[in-house]
């Protein structure tokens, strides 16, 4: 055969054509539900915009007049804090409840319950985040429940629509996303490396430190990578429990609705993209997150 072959890794013999028709696919799905619609939010971006029109002519004026105004950069670093501080926060309830599940569990118990969690997924993001009114309102059930037993004499307004609520939205919304990838490279160490650690009288911190910490990262990486896009990208959370304070989504979404300022929107998500960019290389450059995926 003619046909020119290359090996993969396992010692699997694929002829480049092989090879392309099983990525075929893939790629051109990507293609064209990923690359197209962001080649279209480039180009939009670039474009000018006039009474309710966008105006087909190449200008930088949604970068220069929107994107680099005061509103728009404070409302951004406001976004990318809440975006960390969510990842940090998570992570702190992530990782003991994978730690929980990997190692004071069976694996089959494990798996169940950290299935458990995605089924507030069922239903949808505004309704999950919409429900915590009740439960956090002055009138709502905490509230409620800390009145009738005698904790407190009159409700606590701190419980909703300031940062404590926005915190719990998120938490509820993505601790799954941050304790399953933990959950899977925590599965992965090898039991006779926390064995050696403990025959070489290692502490119980100690081991944790050296040995299960250091093989779960790529773990923690992947997982902060999800929070935190999803915490800056999300839309429901800022608009239902924050009490009025918007995110840069929020400024996206008033760009389209209030008066289809759609070369706007598009320099904005852009921005945004940037950002995420940024935070995965700066990730990246810390984590080797291919390790998740080897044996």
């Amino acid at each position: 055969m003619s046909t020119r072959r290359r090996l993969l890794p396992d010692g699997w013999g694929l002829s480049l054509s092989e090879i392309q028709a099983l990525t075929g696919p893939t790629v051109a799905w990507f293609g064209l539900f990923l690359l197209l619609p962001l080649a279209v939010v480039l180009v939009y971006s670039f474009l000018g915009y006039a009474s309710f029109s966008v105006v087909w002519e190449f200008t930088l004026g949604s970068y220069t007049g929107t994107v680099l105004s005061e509103t728009v950069l404070s409302t951004t670093a406001l976004t990318v804090g809440i975006g960390l501080v969510v990842t940090v926060i998570t992570l702190v309830f992530g990782y003991p409840l994978a730690y929980f599940l990997r190692f004071y569990m069976s694996e089959r118990a494990g798996i169940l319950l950290l299935l458990f969690l995605v089924i507030p997924f069922w239903t949808s993001s505004v309704i999950r985040t919409i429900a915590w009114i009740p439960i956090l309102g002055q009138t709502g059930i905490i509230n409620k429940t800390l009145q009738s037993v005698g904790v407190i004499g009159e409700p606590l307004g701190w419980l909703l629509f300031t940062p404590v609520s926005m915190a719990i939205g998120y938490l509820q919304n993505y601790v799954v996303f941050m304790a399953a990838p933990i959950y899977i490279s925590l599965s992965q160490i090898n039991k006779d490396l926390l064995d050696a650690s403990e025959t070489l009288r290692g502490t119980p911190l100690a081991t944790f430190r050296n040995v299960t910490l250091p093989l779960s990262l790529p773990g923690v990486a992947i997982g902060c990578m999800f929070t935190f896009v999803l915490t800056i990208g999300n839309f429901s959370v800022p608009s239902f429990l924050s009490g009025g304070q918007g995110t840069i989504t929020t400024l996206i979404y008033d760009s389209v609705n209030n008066g289809l300022r759609y070369p706007d929107a598009s320099a904005m998500s852009i921005m945004l993209l940037l950002i995420i960019f940024l935070f995965v290389y700066a990730l990246l450059r810390r984590v080797d997150i291919t390790a998740i995926a080897q044996d």
